[in-house]
C-alpha cells in the first residue's frame, strides 16, 4: 500500500516479503506497523547516513561543555578585530 511518498507494510508482510521492502526502501521509506500502528520505518543506509548528518546537540547553556565554550570565546574575541 503507497501513501504520500512512502510505503506501508505491516510486521507480518514485512518478514515475508523483506527482500522486497529492503528494495523498495532504497528509493523511499517503509513504514511498518504493528496492530494498525506505525512502529517502525525501514531506509536506506544513505537515507540513514544523510539523517545522522543533521543530528544536532542540544543541551542548556549551564551544561555546555568547555570545548564549545573555548571555540565560542575565541570566535567572540575574533569579531573585535
Amino acid at each position: 500500500m503507497k501513501t504520500d511518498e512512502r510505503v506501508v507494510t505491516t510486521a507480518g508482510d514485512l518478514v515475508r516479503q523483506f527482500s522486497h521492502f529492503s528494495d523498495v526502501a532504497l528509493g523511499q521509506p517503509v513504514v511498518v506497523t504493528r496492530n494498525g500502528r506505525p512502529r517502525n520505518v525501514l531506509i536506506s543506509i544513505e537515507e540513514y547516513e544523510r539523517l545522522k548528518k543533521r543530528d544536532q546537540q542540544a543541551f542548556l547553556a549551564a551544561d555546555t561543555p568547555e570545548h564549545f565554550l573555548a571555540d565560542i570565546e575565541a570566535l567572540a574575541g575574533r569579531e573585535g578585530d
